[in-house]
């Protein structure tokens, strides 16, 4: 059994916290005197306590063949209860969303290695392998749903799923558009359409609102993750290649991918060109295009969160491969040196996925990709 205390930076989310003011004055009984502005910052929760975590868990552990097949596998279920949640109050309350003990939550998932080991005659081979999966599941909160960043906190779906529109492609004319459900009277042909799920007597409602037509899309955290390790050695040559890579997830395109002319001086992406609606394409080239329109205004339709920007973010990335040479050590013992290996080396050399040209899988869109590097080099060791 574990606990979790880690709930940011209000270290005492049980005690009412005062915040002042700039200092100001004023005239009493004929002076000047200087006070200060002060109001209660934080609201306090005074029976919060430590989310708990039980865990059960079962493994196994094998060696074959003379111990060349090693294989460990691990199977596991967590439950959590007194989850640590911001829970949203009113406005009208001044403060922000407290952190209080919300809901449970179950995970099962599964780790697994593998590995073999094995020489024939002066060549020797080692292959490492792991890969594991996990699934999140809310099953309590004592409120409302907790939305926040285009991800959902519900009960009885995944924890954190992406949360918003089911898109229907993009409006060709401007019939389709009057005669359609919309988010605003701005909508206009080349934006993305919506589908009308729900109103509130449950039966859609010829509009497009966050209240009744945003719906769970899809888990938004990775499955199927896995990696590797090769090593070869034959005389004095040395092979050493790692990987890694996601089998599954599903990924979301952010407004710094796809979004033209940000904040009034930015570019258009790269990634759009050839693939966008535009009034100058033939109806074709409309039919089949990937992105909305080029708009800086109004653009609130085009990239509210759905399933529009949500795309397969799997991957296979080779992490690093190194290749060397060892002389032999009757041509550098007479020289007092012990060893001397010459290698080549090569890191992150190419990544397999979906994602646009120029995006990372292992990065945010506001970071800068892992790049490629090349190293060439001897190591001497007297």
């Amino acid at each position: 059994m574990l606990g979790n205390e880690r709930i940011g930076s209000n270290y005492f989310p049980y005690i009412s916290l005062m915040s002042f003011g700039n200092s100001y004055f004023y005239m009493a009984d004929g002076s000047v005197v200087s006070g200060k502005t002060a109001r209660p910052a934080v609201l306090a929760v005074e029976d919060i306590t430590w989310e708990t975590t039980t865990s059960t868990d079962v493994g196994l552990d094998a060696n074959f063949l003379n111990n060349r097949l090693q294989f460990h596998f691990d199977y596991y279920k967590k439950k959590t209860t007194d989850m640590l949640l911001a829970i949203e109050i009113p406005y009208s309350m001044g403060y922000n969303n407290p952190n209080t003990n919300a809901g449970k939550m179950s995970t099962h998932g599964f780790d697994m290695e593998m590995g073999w080991h094995d020489q024939i005659g002066q060549f020797r081979y080692d292959i490492g392998l792991n890969f594991s999966d996990f699934l999140s599941k809310i099953d309590y909160l004592n409120n409302a749903d907790i939305i926040s960043g285009g991800k959902i906190k519900r009960a009885g779906v995944l924890f954190n799923e992406y949360y918003g529109y089911v898109s229907d492609g993009i409006y060709q004319t401007q019939d389709e558009v009057n005669n359609s459900a919309r988010t605003s009277t701005t909508v206009t042909v080349g934006d993305v359409k919506y589908r009308d799920i729900s109103g509130p007597d449950g039966v859609p409602d010829g509009k497009i609102s966050p209240e009744y037509d945003r719906v769970p899309l899809g888990n938004s955290l990775p499955r199927y993750q896995y990696g590797g390790t090769i090593t070869a050695s034959y005389k004095g040559l040395d092979l050493n290649v790692a990987f890694q890579g996601i089998g599954k997830q599903n990924s979301y395109m952010s407004t710094a991918m796809v979004q033209p002319l940000r904040d009034n001086y930015g570019n258009i992406p790269a990634i759009l060109e050839g693939k966008y609606w535009s009034p100058f394409n033939t109806a074709e080239e409309n039919k089949n295009a990937v992105y909305p329109r080029l708009t800086n205004i109004s653009k609130g339709n085009n990239y509210a969160t759905s399933d529009f920007w949500i795309f397969e973010g799997s991957y296979f990335r080779l992490k690093n491969i190194t290749l060397g040479y060892t002389l032999p050590r009757i041509w550098t013992n007479s020289a007092g040196i012990d060893r001397v290996r010459f290698y080549v080396s090569g890191s992150d050399l190419f990544c397999l996925s979906n994602f646009p040209k120029g995006w990372d899988p292992e990065m945010d869109s506001s970071a800068y990709p892992i790049t490629t590097s090349l190293l060439v080099g001897v190591q001497v060791n007297f």
